[in-house]
């Protein structure tokens, strides 16, 4: 499996609430770790898969930051080949501002992860590491770059999930090409809605079948838990309460990435649309009772909550 997507290194701010406009807040504690989706992502797969079978692409500087992004990935069992470090930048960054309830707010330096350029796709190196790879996701590079690696999974003939994030803003319209012959489009409530243009999920479903009716749409709807659209039929998967499974909401943050991470991870190990859902919903749950961004679960402390909240 190959993800594509930054890395930043997250400065986490714990706050009692998010501060209005000119207000200042009490900061309680602070955690500096690593993050960015791609990174989250990765690492999310690479617990679930285990060592060496999920590899990123992404830039870093050639700063500290980014050497120690490299040694926590490999830990994590992250292949780090298809990261590039850049000298003339610094590393990504994020100051993410989180409330006792676990809801945030983040601010992001993008640095050398606007920087990737889609020439990269094609060095040899990457492109041995896409054919090894059984799926392709894409969670956040530069338009131009997630353009590419789009039309080289197809190529390449690749299980294909692609999760806009910042770029739905563009609209569908700039993506008319990329959404022929996708099998995945992952959005979050709020991207869906600025993605199509609609005013509500309902329509904006059925703009997206409209558009792309082969692909296959799931949407997250953070606590109320997802919603999946395949071949004009529509099932929900319901929210998980974390409190029955003995836990507490802490950081919502990466929340979003647990869940991609865990999917692309449960479709390589063949499980069906379905089931990789449940297991990513229950990730998603599991990373919000932790407060590192990267708080996703291994596959035995996934598959167990889910046995014991499935009972």
């Amino acid at each position: 499996m190959t993800v594509i997507g930054a890395l930043n290194w997250d400065i986490n701010l714990f706050v009692k609430h998010i501060p209005k406009p000119g207000e200042e807040v009490v900061v309680t504690r602070i955690d500096r770790v690593p993050g960015g989706k791609g990174g989250n992502v990765a690492v999310a797969a690479a617990r679930i898969l285990g060592s060496s079978r999920t590899a990123l692409i992404s830039s870093l500087g050639s700063d500290e930051t980014g050497k120690k992004q490299i040694s926590i990935l490999r830990e994590e069992g992250v292949e780090t080949s298809g990261i590039r470090e850049i000298d003339t930048v610094e590393s990504g960054q994020a100051y993410i501002t989180v409330d006792e309830y676990g809801n945030d707010t983040i601010m992001t330096y993008f640095g050398a992860n606007a920087l990737l350029k889609e020439e990269q796709i094609m060095e040899p190196q990457i492109q041995t590491m896409l054919g090894k790879s059984k799926l392709i996701l894409a969670i956040d590079p530069p338009k131009q770059v997630a353009k590419k690696i789009l039309s080289e999974g197809k190529r390449l003939r690749k299980i294909l999930v692609w999760h806009p994030g910042v770029l739905a803003r563009f609209g569908i319209k700039e993506w008319n090409e990329e959404l022929k012959d996708l099998q995945y489009l992952i959005l979050n409530q709020h991207e869906v809605i600025v993605f199509t243009g609609a005013k509500t999920l309902e329509s904006a479903l059925a703009k997206l079948n409209e558009e792309a009716p082969g692909t296959r749409i799931v949407v997250t709807l953070g606590k109320n838990g997802a919603a999946y659209h395949a071949g004009g039929k529509m099932f929900a998967v319901q929210n998980v309460d974390v409190e029955k499974l003995g836990g507490k909401v802490v950081n919502t943050t990466g929340c979003g990435d647990a869940f991609v991470g865990a999917f692309g991870a449960y479709k390589i190990l063949g499980k069906t649309d379905e089931e990789s859902l449940q297991y990513a919903n229950m990730a998603g749950a599991l990373k919000a009772t932790r407060p590192e961004t990267r708080g996703s679960p291994t596959r035995r402390e996934l598959e167990e909550a889910y046995r014991r909240y499935s009972r």
